[in-house]
């Protein structure tokens, strides 16, 4: 079923008001509700409207007055960011509502309170602590914060040639491995040559594969510990494993594999351009290396981190004494070696391939070629969705959780992927990152409202492909799509958690931001196309963390809120925010 991208056009109404509320506190992730609890009247009312809007002022407080009649079956209104009174005409057709907050502040966080005539709603307050379910899921990583951290500020580390005019008409290159299947290598593991070091043999060789950016080799080596029968792991990779491995990454033909379908987003890995930016970079050889070793020396099969890229390996040993000198991959030959639970662990390690891959390219075209970097939330919310785009190709259930022939959103009750955790975390602030499972899930969860409602794949290479740097760069490729010239990043923070609380309808209008179409949306880019499935948080166990009580908003985070459910008549509602709070009402 081909279905076409929404233009959004949700516009925020301007209310001038006076906040009364805190302003205060940190980013850091909220253990829990520490702001001012529910108060209500249990008297209800019914009929008409306060009609118009007024301004009272109580102890040095402006509040406004808001009338809204509901009259769609998904209905969403700006209510500004101070203190405002709402009448809500509903009538005779129960409906559902909610109170969106969207804290647009970067740095603090924000603290409201809320009251309303509906009735109290006794509810324990929903903890930051992982379910039953998600305890038993496995714990899925990519880099280490170190090696997180080393990317993310490579800019430090590299030191421009005064000469580039001149450099740059040169062609560096690194010689060929000429490296043959059998062969023996020491690899460094840490940033430093006196650092943890592994002995690994070379398993695989595909050679010369034409691709759009010239032809490609790929090498995969196994660490000698992790291979063969009765190897010194829990699971030990077999010689099948790797050729499997191999073909899903490279192999002859066209829009067929990981390296297809990145770089048709993305671009090319490496290039001689780099080492004419910085002379202390490597050469292009259109070699890239897959290194399977037991990351961590964990001996784990089922958690951990899966993957990495380390750009310390495109360095000369001359600059980081610890790089191997290569374009490369480190994935845990441990857990791609179970088969416990079928083929879901070398599924999965083939996504990880493709989310890593984006890391590798990412270095090359945002921060060599174009001299710029993107946060670690950022970078890390590409590769995320890089994982959703594939999932369909590599035949995974992907981060949704949903098998990859089913378009719609799944079966309720889903335990799997990532958005189960981001259901139970949905307050976290969206640009801090931790380097938790929760923070993967939550820039996934923002990355596939961007492609559901922005474009697509498209988004995301212009994300990459522009010298903005933190959310100037998302707002630079947002620009670009037609009738979002205007859009902010707090009006995107609003969006998606709009999206979020609308996801369990598969048939908005046309000017509602979207997750769910009931299918998959095809997204074709340059050469290839896109299975985006839909995705209803509702589905998954546990579902969406929708407080009863106010609290905190973290900074550059939304919190969902309660009012009630299948209510008729008139409710009123009373928030006092802090001026830089959007709360948006959503009635379904």
């Amino acid at each position: 079923m081909r279905l076409q991208f929404k233009y959004l056009s949700i516009v925020a109404a301007s209310v001038v008001l006076i906040g009364c509320g805190g302003g205060g506190g940190s980013s850091a992730p909220a253990s829990g509700n520490s702001g001012t609890p529910i108060s209500s009247n249990p008297d209800s009312t019914s009929g008409g409207s306060s009609g118009g809007s007024n301004n009272t002022e109580d102890e040095g407080t402006t509040t406004s007055s808001k009338t809204i009649t509901i009259t769609k079956d998904n209905q969403v209104e700006s209510l500004g960011k101070d203190s405002i009174h709402v009448t809500v005409n509903i009538g005779n057709k129960p409906k559902s509502l909610y109170v969106l907050l969207s804290n647009y502040d970067k740095n603090h966080n924000a603290y409201p309170t809320i009251t309303h005539n509906a009735k109290v709603i006794s509810v324990q307050e929903n903890k930051r602590l992982m379910s039953t379910p998600l305890v038993k899921q496995a714990k899925i990583l990519h880099a280490p914060a170190y090696i997180q951290k080393f990317n993310s500020k490579l800019q430090t580390f590299i030191q421009r040639n005064e000469t580039n005019d001149y450099q740059e008409k040169q062609i560096a290159v690194t010689p060929k491995s000429n490296k043959s299947v059998g062969d023996s290598e020491t690899f460094y593991m840490d940033e430093s040559s006196n650092g943890a070091t592994t002995r690994a043999t070379l398993k695989k060789v595909v050679s010369n594969v034409p691709t759009d950016f010239g032809n490609k080799t790929l090498n995969v080596w196994v660490s000698d510990d992790s291979f063969g029968t009765g190897c010194g792991k829990s699971r030990c990779v077999t010689q099948t494993m790797v050729d499997e491995l191999a073909d899903n990454f490279l192999k002859v033909g066209s829009d067929n594999d990981i390296y297809d379908w990145v770089t048709n987003i993305f671009g090319e890995e490496w290039g001689s351009e780099a080492s004419s930016k910085d002379s202390y970079l490597i050469g292009s050889n259109d070699e890239i290396t897959i290194l399977l070793t037991d990351i961590g020396n964990d001996n784990s099969p089922s958690g951990g981190i899966v993957g990495y890229f380390h750009a310390k390996d495109n360095y000369k040993q001359s600059n980081e004494s610890g790089s191997n000198e290569r374009i490369m991959f480190y994935a845990d030959a441990v857990m791609f070696a179970n088969t416990d639970n079928g083929d879901f662990w070398q599924k999965e390690m083939y996504s990880t391939l493709a989310h890593e891959f984006q890391h590798m390219i990412h270095f090359y075209q945002k921060t060599v070629l174009l001299d710029a970097s993107d946060d670690t939330w950022i970078n890390e919310m590409l590769s995320e969705t890089t994982e959703d785009l594939v999932a369909t190709k590599i035949h995974h259930t992907g981060p949704r959780g949903v098998v990859d022939t089913d378009g719609s959103a799944g079966n309720s009750g889903n335990t799997k992927g990532r958005y189960p955790l981001f259901n139970e975390n949905n307050t976290l602030s969206l640009t801090a990152w931790y380097n938790s499972l929760a923070d993967y899930s939550k820039v996934n969860a923002f990355g596939t409202f961007l492609t559901r409602n922005y474009g697509g794949a498209k988004v995301l290479h212009d994300i990459v492909h522009n010298n903005k740097e933190h959310e100037d760069a998302i707002m630079d490729a947002i620009h670009k799509y037609p009738g979002a010239e205007n859009k902010t990043f707090d009006d995107l923070l609003t969006e998606w958690g709009i999206a979020v609380m609308l996801s369990d309808n598969d048939n908005l209008a046309q000017d509602l931001p979207t997750y769910n179409t009931g299918d998959f949306t095809e997204d074709t880019y340059n050469q290839s196309t896109y299975d985006l499935g839909s995705i209803n948080f509702f589905n998954y166990d546990p579902q969406p963390n929708i407080k009863t009580s106010a609290g905190t908003v973290q900074a550059q985070g939304n919190y969902y809120y309660k009012v009630d459910e299948n209510l008729t008549g008139t409710v009123t509602i009373d928030l006092t925010l802090n001026g830089t709070t959007e709360a948006t009402l959503i009635a379904k």
